[in-house]
């Protein structure tokens, strides 16, 4: 948990201290992150993004030009899957829950009012529960591991310099399932944020001005 930890006083420092950016020409950029999760798991048998969660944390970016940047975020993000109204009561899951720390390292390309963004991401387990079709508590029967990777891409729409719409798409990379059996769950979800952008936040086209 080092590194998340030595991240996370990266991402406070430029947050809190936005004259930084400043003094540094503009060469850093910090913005906080607020939204949610729907997620659902690949081999659990449950149908569709029925499993909501939080994602929440702070971002900052190396600005490399007027258009590329890169950076960390530190999120806590709540992922999983539940049974909905088209499960057909073949799994042997009814709940998984998980909460993690999550350390996406992105590259971001601008234009215009939109961001579009692809990395890979380190996911520190917190803990999880898995609840099976009967309403028991499986968990201590099915381990989970404790590191996940996953890949993620998206878009940001910038309605203002700084205020922001984060949509992102997530898969883990790595089996969520620890043991050697033939059980393979992988995670996928969507994500709806708002992005706040300290300081003088993005630069955006200046209105066409009407004649």
């Amino acid at each position: 948990m080092n590194i998340v930890r030595l991240l996370f006083f990266f991402v406070l420092l430029f947050a809190a201290n936005s004259s930084t950016a400043t003094l540094l020409g503009q060469t850093f950029q910090a913005s906080a992150l607020l939204g949610a999760n729907v997620a659902q798991i690949d081999g659990d048998d449950l149908i569709g993004f029925n499993q909501w969660g939080y994602n929440a944390g702070l971002r900052v970016v190396a600005k490399l030009g007027d258009r590329w940047r890169v950076g960390p975020e530190i999120l806590y993000s709540q992922q999983g899957s539940r049974s909905g109204a088209n499960n057909l009561n073949a799994s042997e899951f009814d709940q998984v829950t998980i909460n993690t720390v999550e350390v996406p390292l992105m590259a971001y390309f601008k234009d215009w009012k939109i961001t579009a963004e692809a990395g890979f991401a380190y996911q520190r387990l917190i803990n999880y529960q898995i609840i099976n079709s009967d309403g028991a508590d499986v968990t201590e029967d099915i381990p989970f591991r404790d590191n996940l990777v996953n890949f993620q891409a998206g878009v940001t729409y910038y309605a203002s310099p700084n205020w922001g719409f984060n949509f992102r798409w997530s898969k883990h990379i790595s089996d969520l399932e620890a043991s050697d059996d033939n059980l393979s769950l992988k995670g996928r979800s969507l994500s709806f944020r708002l992005v706040y952008t300290f300081g003088d936040g993005e630069k955006l086209p200046k209105p066409t001005p009407v004649e």
